[in-house]
């Protein structure tokens, strides 16, 4: 029999305190917070920004152009090493992620300071370099607080420290984006942006208080490449900055460049070094490579050219030479290496059953919606609602829906299963953008507002919890991490790729009627597909390969 006290500990824990207990424990909690710092950023680089360029009278196929400053969030992974693998000043002191995190929070500060400073009736090359500071500050400081957050939770925390962090991330985006409009429309743009810098507080303060995460997981990094691997990549960077110059060229606006150059920089730097290792020696000549921006940076361009080549000999040089077939003092031969390390999680998915369909599910689905949202302030502006109507309308009714979606998302997937839940939130979402053509037909109805924001977000509420929910089971659980997040940024990359070089052109040309019955009929593809995919075994399959591994 229980002891009087297990029974009023028992007791206690099925009573609605005690219920709460887990979300009241110090990980959850600074799970909320990181949330909160976490979401705001990205608040301000969408909608918000999209608001702003259109009050501007910035042309459309300019405007949309910026949705390419989102793809920075889904190369993050490119550059996320550096906060594992580099300490900062004082990390001995305070912790390796509590430094990394105090330092991309000024970061992320300073991109708010400078987009918020930027004004697009001035010119749009300031806008964009803010964004792409705010951007890329953004998504590290994501890279950061994902790290903080898992590190700081304990197993039996992580269902409740995710949803806290998840309720966080919106809280943050709907608390700026609303407090971004309201103060802009009282005031200036300038001034709204400012006013939603202290956001980055509630991360770097619940650190304070949370301390250093306890248990950090050492990673045991390859420390060698293969000569064929190094060649690959260096014969991949000319490619992919001459197709994101003839992008930015077709756009008129210099955005894809400057990602993929940021983007190819610690890639270039870590493979450098890892192949200077494979030929035994170490890593410091790896310093070439720096010449030709400082030879640029000073100005003179027969330099310029001399360091050009000499760091294009070194790359080719030490590509071209054999490496070292057995270990030495930096580790095991790059092929052990980057079978064990680097090929096997990506590998592990693409060998099961049907996973090529599921991949092309993950990059399809989404396409539709994202355009919609995307471009949807500009329909907007265009169609006369003003800052008081866009708040109450888009953020208020729509963050109310979301939360609404997401409960009943919840419970759809705890009463039809995942596959019927997925299934309807597609529907729901391709219908919701059918929604956004109506309201673009009738103009400015302020009910019709009302009515297709709080459908979108409710459908998005929706799919939020059950297609997320399939994404993570499709996912080895040995390689977790690696796996969802190749298939979160799938999931996103087209579309926004597609609106950054398309939609604005799009709409110009066949108006914004047209181009949501268009984003509606992108929505199908993926519907049909999953339909498919249920009726051939492949859900179930996918789901029944990851969790056996």
């Amino acid at each position: 029999m229980l002891s009087e006290t297990s029974q009023a500990v028992a007791a206690d824990d099925k009573s609605l305190w005690g219920s709460i207990k887990p979300y009241r424990e110090k990980g959850p909690i600074t799970a909320l917070c990181l949330g909160i710092s976490s979401g705001f950023p990205y608040a301000l680089l969408a909608a918000t920004l999209t608001n702003r360029l259109s009050e501007a009278g910035i042309e459309r196929k300019a405007i949309s152009a910026f949705a390419l400053v989102l793809l920075v969030y889904s190369i993050k992974w490119a550059w996320a090493p550096i906060v594992d693998r580099v300490s900062l000043p004082f990390a001995k002191q305070f912790g390796q992620r509590r430094t990394w995190l105090w330092l991309t929070g000024a970061m992320v500060a300073l991109g708010v300071f400078v987009l918020g400073r930027a004004d697009p009736a001035n010119g749009i090359q300031p806008v964009l370099l803010g964004a792409l500071i705010l951007a890329f500050a953004g998504a590290t400081f994501d890279i950061v607080i994902d790290a903080y957050r898992i590190e700081s939770l304990t197993p039996e925390q992580l269902g409740t420290g995710s949803g806290m962090s998840q309720y966080g991330w919106r809280l943050g985006s709907f608390f700026a984006a609303s407090l971004a409009l309201y103060v802009a429309g009282e005031t200036s743009w300038t001034i709204g942006y400012l006013v939603c810098a202290p956001f980055v507080l509630a991360a770097l303060l619940v650190s304070l208080w949370a301390g250093e995460p306890p248990h950090r997981q050492t990673r045991d990094w390859p420390q060698r490449t293969s000569r064929s691997s190094f060649l690959q990549f260096l014969i991949a960077i000319p490619l992919l900055l001459l197709v994101a110059r003839t992008v930015d060229g077709w756009l008129g606006v210099e955005i894809l460049f400057r990602i993929t150059v940021f983007g190819l920089i610690y890639p270039l730097i870590d493979l450098t070094i890892r192949r200077l290792h494979d030929l035994g020696k170490n890593g410091y000549f790896v310093w070439l490579i720096a010449l030709p921006p400082i030879a640029a940076a000073i100005g003179n361009w027969p330099l310029f050219l001399a360091a050009c080549a000499v760091a294009l000999t070194f790359l080719f040089g030490i590509g071209l030479r054999d490496g070292q077939a057995s270990a030495n003092q930096y580790g095991d031969a790059p092929a052990m290496l980057e079978k064990r390390n680097i090929v096997g999680p990506l590998a592990d998915f693409f060998r099961r059953k049907g996973a090529w369909l599921v991949f092309v599910f993950v990059l399809v689905h989404k396409i539709g919606d994202t355009m919609a949202n995307l471009m949807v302030r500009d329909l907007l502006v265009t169609t006369g609602f003003t800052k008081a109507e866009i708040l109450f309308g888009d953020v208020w009714v729509g963050f109310l829906s979301l939360l609404v979606g997401i409960f009943v998302g919840g419970v759809l997937y705890a009463k039809l299963g995942l596959k019927s839940s997925v299934l309807i939130s597609l529907i729901l979402m391709c219908v919701s953008n059918f929604s956004f053509a109506i309201l673009a037909n009738l103009g400015h109805s302020l009910p019709m507002l009302w009515v297709t924001f709080g459908f979108e977000n409710f459908a998005s509420g929706i799919g939020g919890v059950t297609v997320v929910a399939f994404l993570s089971a499709v996912c080895n659980l040995n390689f977790t991490a690696t796996q969802f997040a190749m298939l979160s940024a799938a999931s996103a990359i087209v579309g926004r790729f597609l609106t950054g070089s398309m939609a604005g052109r799009l709409i110009d040309a066949i108006g914004y009627f047209d181009f949501y019955l268009l984003t509606t009929a992108l929505a199908v593809p993926g519907i049909l597909l999953f339909w498919f995919m249920m009726r051939t075994g492949l859900v179930d399959s996918a789901i029944s390969a990851a969790s056996t591994k």
